[in-house]
């Protein structure tokens, strides 16, 4: 999906030659694998490895009444997904359509077949469609009720899917990601229906051919790359090794094990000490962690002990996105997102069968951190529903999340130096500073322009917040203003975005790599935190961009600072979250002000020694895949000789101040450094 001469410039020649050696050895592996697909002979059967250890009776009435909730449509041929709704598409749907446009993709060989048509159609419906996610949802409903419906639903989905897309033919061969998360849920399916009744075994044979066929395929289309690699590469070899766990026969054992040193290492290739993944992104954060955490999960189930690398990252996977999350669970859209899921959780079928989709956030991930909790252990955060279906006992000591739920207890600051995350927490304030790092070292295709942007909460509830995806290939203007400098709480120079966006539809997803950012600063004052960072992806019209954040008792203070020489154009975007109204005061001149009033009642005033406009406009916001609503922001439009520093302080007017300050903590874990 993206063009690869961008991504060479500045590589070695010892890299690029590894990388046209791979690329040789890659176009044997898929003969190889083609080779073997054309025979129908093969000699594996499928395993049962107890993945799941399910105790029905131990379910809550809350999570039986949504996964037979979600499990009823299924039957009724009514799917839902998260940001498009429910939608009717009968037993057995159309695999190869995207039932928004209407359009198909045809039943030709996947290597012919263009993905991005740039025709107002969206690949990823099918992909989220075929990738068969809701399997294990019907499987779980058969083992609360013994109804059939539920089991005789998933068969029949099953069966349909394999004799409608014959291996490598159709749009949902093309990529080894869409097959790898497909064979992952097919697994599961069986492990939850296991054993298996004497009239299904021609069935299980058939699945199991099928899972066959699905191993050689991802080991002959691995997504691997010794210039860039991403989430792509780790759906493979995580699939690959659940594939090689639930399947035995010849090779099989040195297949798992070559596939777990796999997993192994490149945990601590894509994500940082920190614990952050490196695509800049913390959609697919959620993703990875849940790949690493089904790989874990994996190997739990056959008594194989993980390295103590991998497991001690994936620990830190965890603590990162608890970091992030609000009192109700909720992380911010930071980069792309497309709600990707290895399982899908709780929190998922919960939005999709009682919320009207303006209201989902996709990344609610109260389970995943419940999950997180009962692996580790380290923190008490989440809800422990999905959980028990592992057999975690810690899953029965912890308190649900709730709406009203007061936020957990927290260090004031913690710093996550290479992933460019810091949080602080302080009486009802939560401030989120991001000078994240361009995606995959400078290569990733998942970034955004929001370099020195911010997030604001006040007594729970996000004040400013980010844009997030809206969409990928369906609309590329869409996807592109998401992705821009003007969608996030930054400061926009000349109109020139930080890093380079490339108008040309075919480069959705290459980003330039311009914006260089400093590690974040803190300093503790008396009654608070400084943080500071800048960024460089202004360098070509010699400016650079500061950004200093003040963070008291009861006000937040943002210093923008540009510095340089010559006459530039400025706007400060604000991006106001839904729930708050925004009301102007002074509108023009050297000092404006407004009220927000939502859960809170809080003031802003902007400041700066020349001429300022404030407008309101509309702009478009997005929790979850493929759909977006019209929310507001605040434009501060300026023109001014540099060096220049713009200040806008919000003030929270109820703010109850307290006497406290907490401690630093600075990630990774064991550079913690106490501030009372």
């Amino acid at each position: 999906m993206r063009p690869l001469r961008p991504l060479l410039r500045n590589e070695s020649p010892l890299r690029m030659a590894r990388e046209a050696l791979w690329r040789v050895r890659k176009l044997w592996d898929r003969k190889r694998a083609l080779i073997a697909l054309q025979s129908r002979a093969y000699q594996v059967r499928f395993r049962h490895v107890g993945y799941f250890e399910p105790h029905p009776q131990s379910c809550s009435a809350a999570s039986r009444h949504t996964i037979l909730g979600i499990a009823d449509l299924l039957v009724d041929g009514r799917f839902p997904f998260l940001g498009y709704d429910t939608v009717a598409l009968g037993i057995p749907p159309s695999w190869n359509r995207d039932f928004v446009s209407g359009k198909d993709w045809p039943q030709i060989d996947a290597s012919r077949i263009k993905i991005v048509r740039h025709d107002g159609s969206d690949v990823k419906v099918p992909w989220e469609l075929s990738r068969l996610q809701f399997l294990p949802v019907l499987a779980k409903a058969h083992l609360l009720t013994n109804e059939q419906r539920y089991r005789d639903t998933a068969r029949t989905l099953v069966s349909d899917w394999i004799d409608q897309n014959p291996v490598g033919v159709g749009v949902n061969w093309t990529t080894a990601m869409e097959v790898a998360l497909r064979a992952i849920s097919i697994c599961l399916l069986l492990d939850l229906l296991w054993p298996l009744r004497q009239d299904e075994q021609l069935w299980l044979e058939k699945v199991t051919h099928s899972l066959w066929q699905h191993l050689l395929y991802i080991e002959g289309n691995l997504e691997f790359s010794h210039i860039v690699r991403s989430n792509h590469y780790i759906s493979n070899i995580v699939g690959l090794f659940c594939l090689s766990t639930f399947l035995d026969g010849p090779q099989m054992k040195s297949r798992r094990r070559s596939y777990q040193r796999c997993v192994e290492e490149e945990i601590l290739k894509q994500t940082y000490e920190d614990g952050g993944d490196y695509e800049a992104s913390t959609g697919y954060q959620v993703l990875v962690t849940q790949m690493f955490t089904c790989a874990h999960l994996l190997m739990k189930a056959t008594g194989i002990s993980p390295a103590a690398g991998f497991v001690a990252r994936l620990r830190k996977m965890y603590s990162f996105a608890a970091a992030l999350a609000d009192s109700r669970d909720r992380i911010p859209h930071v980069g792309d997102c497309d709600d990707g899921r290895v399982e899908l959780s709780l929190d998922d079928m919960e939005q999709m069968l009682t919320m009207p989709v303006p209201q989902r956030i996709s990344l609610t991930i109260s389970n995943f951190l419940g999950t997180g909790s009962a692996l580790f252990g380290d923190f008490d955060r989440g809800r422990f529903e999905d959980a028990a279906w592992y057999g975690f006992a810690s899953a029965q000591r912890a308190k649900p999340s709730t709406a009203s739920s007061t936020a957990p207890s927290h260090p004031s600051m913690m710093l996550f130096p290479e992933s460019g995350v810091a949080v602080v927490r302080q009486e009802g304030w939560e401030t989120l500073f991001f000078a994240i790092p361009n995606g995959a070292h400078g290569k990733g295709s998942h970034t955004h322009n929001d370099k020195l942007s911010f997030v604001l909460r006040l007594n729970g509830e996000e004040l400013f917040g980010d844009s997030g995806s809206g969409v990928y290939s369906r609309d590329w203007v869409a996807r592109n203003r998401f992705r821009s400098t003007a969608a996030h709480n930054t400061v926009l120079v000349d109109g020139t975005e930080q890093n380079r966006i490339l108008s040309q539809a075919s480069y959705l997803f290459v980003l330039g790599n311009e914006a260089q950012v400093t590690p974040i600063k803190y300093q503790r004052i008396s009654d608070g935190y400084i943080l500071s960072a800048s960024h460089f992806g202004y360098h070509e019209l010699q400016v650079t961009h500061c950004r200093r954040l003040t963070l008291t008792g009861d006000r937040l203070v943002i210093e923008d600072i540009l510095e340089g020489a010559g006459e530039h154009q400025f706007d400060l975007n604000l991006h106001i979250s839904p729930g708050w109204k925004m009301e102007p005061q002074s509108s023009e001149g050297k000092v404006l002000s407004c009220r927000l009033e939502g859960g809170s009642s809080v003031s802003m005033k902007i400041t700066a020694p020349v001429h300022l406009q404030l407008e309101v406009q509309p702009a478009p916001i997005s929790r979850s895949y493929g759909s977006s609503f019209s929310s507001v922001c605040t434009c501060v439009r300026g023109r001014a000789t540099l060096p220049l520093t713009i200040v806008t302080q919000i003030t929270c007017e109820d703010s109850a101040k307290r006497d406290y300050l907490g401690e630093v903590e600075v990630h990774p874990a064991g550079e913690q450094r106490s501030t009372r």
